[in-house]
């Protein structure tokens, strides 16, 4: 776990360095300078975006992550990979462009009535998709390298540092919010750029076709991956992404914007595990491939502690403090309509990061294809909960149906792996972690809160910080946080000493 604890440390620093800018911009600026209907459509014009590019891709940005052990050379030049699946997502692409022209009367059908403003910007979707497949791909190939930090600074740091500027320049008379949506594509334009340029620098920039690689025992099988990772990768975005599209289909692009910024504050708790998969995914396909199943033990519990520990932490923080949040955020009044949205999404989000890394090991494992079942009978779930929740609790009801989804697939995970590979990520401090959890909501609960915020803000916090990480070190329930808190206490001192 040692390289996973360094490389998650740097790469959580970096996401959370970004959410901090990402606070800024979702929670201030946002709303300062735009509407709540142009705040939903930013939010579709990025979703929908990597939505379709999920579909333009075929697969391509997930091959590397189960098959690149197997063409691991650099003196060969990794045999053509990169080239390879540049050339399956640039395939993809364009039946994507037929396929959107073809559907252009039924999304401007569904969409003209509640959300007109959004059709304003459909061929948007054209270049922005573009260059999220391509993007897309160049990220999985440093990370499978375990070159993970450039790509989550590109993203988290680079991209919302650009929105930033994009926003301040509305604010000051600069942009109009025309100009704004025409600067997003410029914005992960530049990205893909850095990305390719460090790849170049790195040296494993190898566009040279190797056509050996059809002739490897992998080929059908890679081939045959990727269909299937479509349709789950798709099914898994059509999750994420189905209630803000229902939403403004149901409700108009106002609800959208006010689930936009809810979303956004109970998101922040998946962090950790986003920075941590991403530092996994190539150690998890290795153990997979050579049968390792303690090794894939040991991660899948140690990720799912560490996990549910950090996520706890956060949500507590998030929760005891969510009627301070809104009053932070400007035109607060407005979006605390979207309290309970961070409530479920956020105890959802919290389940997730407590089963571990499930995705990845059944992901990168010759059971990949079951996974497909679990997401296709997840869709089906999704959309019938946003059909049923969205119409009688608005907003919340998506939250609602999110959760729900969450939660069965999280769980169908636990069950296949627990039958299948006799291994489960629960253990007696998991039990421990959820005690310390609900003592410290308990006691949060329990306080009289101040009429000033700040005040209350302050106090709630040190309760969470002093009570639920207190208790955590006290009892030494990780390791690994034990660990991380003594590194961090030992640097501290020397500073003093």
């Amino acid at each position: 776990m040692g390289i996973v604890i360094r490389q998650s440390i740097k790469t959580t620093l970096v996401t959370y360095i970004g959410f901090a800018i990402g606070y800024i911009n979702t929670l201030f600026l946002f709303p300062l300078v735009l509407s709540k209907e142009q705040i939903g459509l930013t939010r579709l014009l990025i979703s929908v975006s990597f939505l379709f590019a999920t579909f333009a891709s075929l697969g391509a940005g997930n091959i590397p992550n189960k098959f690149f052990p197997y063409f691991r050379d650099e003196k060969k030049q990794h045999n053509g990979i990169l080239s390879f699946i540049l050339s399956i997502g640039l395939t993809g692409f364009v039946l994507f462009v037929i396929v959107f022209f073809l559907l252009k009367d039924v999304i401007f059908d569904i969409y003209s009535k509640n959300s007109p403003m959004l059709l304003e910007y459909y061929f948007y979707f054209i270049p922005f998709t573009l260059i999220v497949v391509l993007s897309t791909i160049f990220e999985s190939y440093l990370i499978v390298q375990q070159k993970p930090i450039l790509p989550t600074f590109v993203r988290e740091i680079w991209m919302r540092l650009l929105v930033m500027l994009g926003l301040s320049a509305i604010y000051f008379g600069v942009f109009t919010f025309s100009t704004f949506t025409d600067s997003l594509i410029i914005y992960y334009l530049l990205g893909l750029i850095i990305l390719i340029i460090y790849v170049k620098r790195e040296k494993i920039l190898f566009l040279k076709p190797n056509f050996q690689i059809t002739k490897s025992p992998y080929f059908k099988e890679m081939l045959v991956f990727a269909g299937f990772v479509i349709m789950g990768n798709a099914s898994a975005t059509i999750i994420v992404n189905l209630d803000s599209l229902m939403l403004s289909a149901f409700s108009g692009l106002g609800s959208a914007g006010i689930y936009t910024i809810a979303f956004f504050i109970a998101a922040v708790i998946e962090i950790p595990k986003r920075s941590i998969s991403q530092v996994v995914i190539p150690i998890v396909s290795q153990a997979n491939k050579e049968g390792d199943t303690a090794k894939l033990k040991e991660l899948y519990q140690k990720t799912s502690l560490n996990q549910l520990i950090v996520g706890g932490f956060i949500f507590l923080g998030i929760w005891c403090n969510i009627e301070n949040v809104f009053k932070l955020i400007p035109n607060g009044e407005i979006y605390a309509q979207g309290k309970l949205v961070v409530f479920y999404i956020g105890i959802s989000k919290l389940f997730d990061m407590a089963t571990g890394v499930n995705q990845e090991i059944v992901g990168t494992s010759k059971y990949y294809k079951i996974d497909l079942l679990f997401y296709l009978f997840l869709v089906v779930v999704a959309i019938i909960t946003n059909l049923i929740f969205i119409p009688l609790y608005g907003i919340t009801g998506a939250a609602i149906a999110s959760a729900i989804s969450i939660f069965l697939f999280n769980t169908i995970r636990f069950l296949f792996l627990l039958y299948v590979f006799k291994i489960q990520p629960f253990s007696l401090n998991t039990l421990k972690v959820i005690c310390v959890f609900f003592l410290t909501l308990l006691v949060s609960y329990l306080l009289t809160p101040f009429n000033n915020f700040v005040v209350d803000l302050i106090l709630r916090s040190l309760i969470v910080l002093v009570l639920f990480g207190g208790l955590i070190l006290l009892f030494k329930i990780s390791d690994d946080v034990q660990h991380i808190v003594n590194t961090i206490y030992l640097r501290i001192k020397k500073l003093f000493y």
